[in-house]
């Protein structure tokens, strides 16, 4: 691997050889993987386990903690949001300005969620690892999501970077209009989310690289799978399960879906 031009020299242990090890399992385990191999990646997840590991979900959506919690039990996981990053990735080269962070949080009062939260905050801390803490978990991770429905299908629609949405015209308008629209399926669902939400979400966006990319974008660039299905298809079902109209969403998925068949 390559960082900003710099080789990366790492240490690690194949699957095959960490059997080996006189303790094979994790403290921590961080799940990177897209959604659609998340199923793919719950064995090697299952050899890594003692009965304290811990499990963070960096992946996109709303949906990848459910699947750790049906397999592995909500003892292990605790919910997560990467944000504020501006990675692009070429081969074995990457390159970002913007670092970003992992947010961290409870999705309830439970004292034993709370608990597996403080010792993942002792945990990164330790590894110096950039995070930080959410007192509404549930709203953070909803705002990432809305950020995620305007911001990736919007640059990969009109094949762009995020500079395409930082200036006002057409793009912004359609991006702020999905953002709306997922503000509008979370209240049904019970998650407040607001204007004031859209804005700071918007912010962030607006601080992003202008030349770099979201992953949906650089997805179809290398004419790879993408998450349609985790962010326009996730937003079209809840419209239609809550009686919410989401036309942009709509017009992403039958666009991206249109793109997508034309790489086959």
């Amino acid at each position: 691997l390559v960082v900003n031009g710099t080789p990366l020299a790492l240490t690690f242990v194949s699957p095959d050889e960490c059997k080996q090890l006189s303790n094979p399992t994790a403290d921590l385990v961080m799940v990177c993987c897209k959604f659609y191999h998340l199923t793919q990646v719950l064995p090697l997840i299952a050899s890594q386990l003692n009965a304290h590991t811990i499990i963070l979900s960096a992946l996109n959506g709303i949906a990848s903690e459910q699947v750790l919690i049906k397999e592995f039990g909500a003892h292990h996981v605790v919910y997560t949001v990467a944000q504020q990053m501006d990675a692009f990735k070429q081969g074995n080269a990457l390159h970002y300005r913007d670092q970003g962070q992992l947010v961290i949080g409870a999705m309830t009062n439970a004292p034993d969620e709370l608990q597996r939260v403080q010792k993942t905050h002792e945990l990164l801390a330790q590894a110096h690892f950039t995070h930080s803490v959410s007192d509404n978990m549930p709203r953070q991770l909803w705002g990432k999501l809305m950020l995620n429905v305007g911001v990736n299908q919007t640059v990969a629609l009109y094949k762009g970077t995020f500079a395409t949405i930082q200036q006002p015209g057409t793009a912004r308008h359609m991006c702020l209009a999905a953002m709306h629209e997922v503000k509008a399926v979370a209240n049904a669902a019970g998650i407040t989310l607001t204007s004031q939400d859209v804005q700071h979400w918007i912010d962030i966006l607006d601080h992003l690289d202008p030349q770099a990319m979201p992953s949906m974008r650089q997805d179809l660039l290398a004419k790879r799978a993408c998450e349609l299905d985790l962010f326009a298809g996730t937003i079209c079902q809840l419209g239609r399960q809550y009686h919410i109209a989401t036309p942009v969403n709509d017009r992403f998925y039958q666009h991206i879906s249109a793109m997508m068949a034309t790489y086959n």
